[in-house]
C-alpha cells in the first residue's frame, strides 16, 4: 500500500468515525456534511473528495460501524470452550459491544431511520453484513447442535431470534423501560435463550 493510500484510508476512517458521532448526537436528519467536517476537523471540501454527499457519507458510516461491530463479535469468539459457555460468552460480548456503541445504535434502532429497500445497492450491502453475522452465529449454534449441547433446530432461525432478543433488550434500555445493570440484562437473555420460559421440572 502506497503512502497516499495509507493517508486516504486514515482520513476516510476519521471522517466515518466523526460521522457516527454526529449521527449519535443529532440523528440521521440532523447529520450534515458541515457538522461532520467540523467534528472531523477537516474542510468541508475534504469530505467531498471521498463522498458524493450526505447520503453516501451516512451510508458508508453506518456500514463501517456495523462491520466493526460484527468483526469485534467474531474476534471475541473462543471455539475451544464448551458449546454452551461459548454461546453464553458470545451473548455477553455482544451486550458489551452494543453498550459501547449505544449512542450510534440508538439512532438506528429508536430513530428507525435506516431505510431498508432491498432493491437498493445500499440496502443490499447492509444485508450482506447482517447475513454474514447471522452465518457466523448460526455456525456456532450448529457446532453446539452437532456436539449434543442444544436440541436440533434451524441454526439460522435461532441466530436470527437471538439477534432480535439482543436488539430488543437494547431498545428496552434506550426507551428507559429498564434500569437494571447491563450485566443483569445480559445474563437474563442468556438464561431465556438457552432455557426458555418453561418451569423447571420438580426435583
Amino acid at each position: 500500500m502506497s503512502k497516499e493510500e495509507v493517508i486516504k484510508e486514515y482520513r476516510v476512517r476519521e471522517i466515518l468515525e466523526a460521522a457516527r458521532r454526529v449521527m449519535a448526537r443529532y440523528g440521521m436528519q440532523g447529520t450534515t456534511v458541515d457538522r461532520v467536517a467540523e467534528e472531523a476537523k477537516v474542510a468541508k471540501g475534504t469530505i467531498y473528495l471521498y463522498f458524493d454527499g450526505k447520503d453516501a457519507l451516512v451510508h458508508a458510516a453506518v456500514l463501517e460501524g456495523l462491520r466493526e461491530m460484527v468483526a469485534e463479535t467474531v474476534a471475541s469468539d473462543d471455539p475451544s470452550v464448551p458449546p454452551l459457555e461459548r454461546i453464553r460468552e458470545l451473548i455477553l460480548a455482544q451486550f458489551r459491544i452494543q453498550a459501547s456503541n449505544q449512542d450510534f445504535l440508538k439512532t438506528l434502532i429508536i430513530g428507525n431511520s435506516l431505510d431498508i429497500e432491498l432493491e437498493s445497492e445500499a440496502s443490499r450491502e447492509y444485508m450482506r453484513v447482517y447475513a454474514g453475522h447471522l452465518d457466523f452465529m448460526a455456525s456456532v449454534l450448529q457446532d453446539a447442535i452437532d456436539r449434543g449441547a442444544i436440541r436440533r433446530i434451524d441454526p439460522h432461525f435461532a441466530a436470527f431470534m437471538l439477534g432480535e432478543m439482543l436488539t430488543g433488550s437494547l431498545r428496552r434500555r434506550l426507551l428507559k423501560l429498564a434500569s437494571s445493570p447491563l450485566e443483569s440484562d445480559a445474563e437474563a437473555v442468556v438464561e431465556l435463550f438457552l432455557k426458555g420460559i418453561a418451569a423447571l421440572p420438580e426435583a
